[in-house]
């Protein structure tokens, strides 16, 4: 349905641009998402035109840049990871924990990226607590897995066993 609509309607409102991206991410397609990341962003900016973003607006960014470090996640892009994550973080309403826990999820696995495993461990339990608010159980997952991958990193590796177990307990009898 995205695909039909007219490019005056999605620039009307980028927040559909970034749905579609978003949804692509989520069905593990990565072609084509940063050119509707980009036009969500140059849709916004004619909105705005040089104005303060109001709220709704802010978190909207937020969500971009969320969407552009899960893209950067799957091309190793590390300091994209962090620069895009840290700005879904700054202007990501509170309230959103859903993509809070996504920017925490990415930040923390390019801490890890980096060896920084204390900061990545502290940004992965953050993401995990955001989940489990939020009911995210795939987020949740995702974010487990990088906690049991810093634990395996530190040698805890009874830790990092249970860890996985409560992993394949979110999964179910019918993985994810």
């Amino acid at each position: 349905w995205l695909d039909s609509l007219p490019t005056e309607v999605l620039n009307a409102r980028p927040s559909l641009w970034w749905r579609h991206a978003a949804l692509l991410l989520i069905n593990g397609q990565t072609a084509g998402v940063a050119e509707k990341l980009q036009a969500a962003e140059a849709a916004l900016a004619a909105i705005l035109q040089g104005a303060e973003p109001d709220d709704n607006t802010r978190n909207l960014i937020g969500q971009i840049a969320a969407a552009k470090a899960t893209l950067a996640l799957t091309r190793y892009d590390v300091e994209t990871m962090l620069a895009q994550s840290r700005r879904a973080l700054e202007y990501l309403h509170p309230s959103n924990l859903f993509t809070r826990a996504t920017a925490n999820w990415t930040l923390g696995y390019a801490y890890l990226l980096q060896g920084d495993r204390a900061a990545a461990r502290r940004v992965l339990t953050e993401a995990i607590s955001l989940s489990q608010s939020s009911g995210a159980i795939f987020s949740m997952i995702l974010a487990t897995i990088g906690l049991g991958n810093v634990q395996e990193a530190d040698n805890q590796l009874y830790q990092a066993a249970e860890t996985y177990r409560r992993v394949l307990q979110l999964a179910g009898d019918l993985p994810q």
